[in-house]
């Protein structure tokens, strides 16, 4: 049974590490509002078994289930644009979690078109719940943070009370493991198993913590030889592979990251991207957390590096002269603009980052913001943006654009010596020779 529950945790923990990469990272939300001949509405009536409507969150995913956006939702109905697509659309009771009459999460799929409206009601069911008193040591543990995490890959928490008692409602039906967290970091154990719950159905587990928690501390490195620190501060999560329980610290600035209150056993970590180095989920070299003990010879190396896009900007009137604080902007196939940069006093720029293997990308030039496009070239002159693309990058390696051109402006204000050259008139081709024209029979030839 252990083995099974590690398993459902680790799922979750990828679970945890995809919803925290997509808070940090998230694009803007699809559109809510906007012409009735580019969106449709979808609107609908949300009831369940109890009289009052309880304070709802919806959110809305894309057919495959990226996170797109949330609201509030008052008074049982629900209404929202989008753009014309396939969409799951989910509703969030937001009462305490230590309400047992909560409601367990509820979906519905819609399909949008475009200048439509579709009406999709949505019933709610009271969820399973969970209660009991978590212990540690032989006592109560106040505060204990306990989490119910099932095989579906989702995960609802709460906060003992001062008696350590608990419970989770609105919880959907499955099996579910029980993690409990010392808020002193001081007990662990493996998680309680709670099995499968039915709507409706509420289940007393109490979990009982044993085993003194350990620390560990893990140097935070990236690059092929693991030789530099990582200086940023970020949250990663370690794992337990003994009880598939995770915990989440985030970094000092001196590369370093502690832990506390770990399970004993070895560890893999979970984390995002550093710098222009992927997010990566691998082993912590060296870590074997023992109890009411520290390991502090343990480590973690980013390895896989992104792809990264460079080139320089000029005169477009002489490239030998380069531009400088030039505003440069990076954007995907679908018009998302993926970052910002200026260029050096050498007319150098260079994206990097979170950039994987893609096609399609453009860079933008823009001079300098807030001087209506005056910049010094050659001369001090008005320039208009240059664009260059479409083009493609690959996972690990660089692309270099070269020279992008910064062409000056024709606006009625610019200077005439900063006017762009006219080509020149091509030259006349000479006319033909005339072909000599034979003789008639018989007349002397000159």
């Amino acid at each position: 049974m252990g083995n099974l529950q590690a398993r459902r945790a680790s799922v979750l923990l990828a679970l945890v590490a995809l919803v925290a990469a997509l808070m940090i990272a998230i694009a803007t939300p699809a559109p809510t509002a906007g012409a009735a001949s580019s969106t449709g509405t979808v609107r609908g009536q949300i009831t369940g078994p109890q009289q009052t409507a309880p304070p709802l969150k919806m959110l809305w995913f894309t057919q495959d289930w990226r996170y797109l956006g949330q609201k509030k939702v008052r008074y049982g109905i629900y209404t929202i644009n989008l753009a014309p697509g396939t969409y799951h659309l989910q509703f969030v009771d937001q009462r305490p979690s230590y309400d047992l009459t909560k409601y367990a999460p509820g979906d519905v799929t819609v399909t949008v078109r475009a200048g439509r409206t579709v009406q999709a009601n949505v019933h709610l069911a009271r969820g399973a719940g969970i209660t009991g008193v978590a212990r540690g040591g032989g006592k109560v543990l106040p505060g204990a943070k306990v989490v119910a995490a099932n095989a579906g890959e989702q995960s609802f928490e709460t906060k003992a009370n001062a008696k350590g008692e608990f419970a989770i409602g609105g919880l959907p039906a499955g099996r579910y493991s029980v993690f409990t967290w010392d808020r002193r970091g001081t007990w662990v154990d493996k998680s309680a198993w709670a099995g499968g719950l039915k709507r409706g159905q509420v289940r007393n587990v109490s979990p009982r913590l044993r085993t003194r928690g350990g620390t560990l501390l893990v140097d935070l490195r990236f690059g092929q030889a693991a030789g530099a620190k990582v200086r940023q501060r970020v949250t990663v999560t370690v794992v337990s592979k003994a009880s598939g329980q995770w915990w989440s610290a985030r970094s000092r600035g001196d590369g370093t990251v502690t832990f506390h209150g770990l399970y004993p056993g070895r560890y893999r970590m979970v984390a995002p991207g550093v710098g222009s180095y992927l997010p990566q989920d691998g082993q912590v070299r060296g870590a074997r957390v023992r109890p009411g003990r520290a390991d502090l010879a343990s480590t973690f190396v980013w390895t896989k590096r992104g792809a990264w896009v460079s080139g320089t900007v000029v005169d477009g009137a002489d490239g030998a002269y380069p531009m400088t604080g030039v505003q440069v902007l990076l954007f995907g196939r679908d018009g998302t603009r993926l970052g910002e940069t200026r260029t050096s006093g050498s007319g150098r720029f260079s994206f990097s980052g979170q950039l994987t293997t893609q096609t399609g990308l453009t860079v933008v030039a823009l001079p300098r913001e807030g001087d209506n496009g005056w910049q010094q070239g050659v001369e001090w002159c008005m320039f208009t943006r240059a664009q260059r693309g479409p083009f493609a990058v690959t996972t690990g390696r660089g692309t270099e654009l070269g020279l992008v051109a910064l062409p000056r402006s024709t606006h009625r204000d610019q200077p005439a010596r900063c006017l762009p050259t006219p080509p020149a008139a091509p030259e006349p081709e000479p006319e033909p020779e005339p072909e000599p024209v034979p003789a008639p029979d018989g007349a002397p030839v000159s």
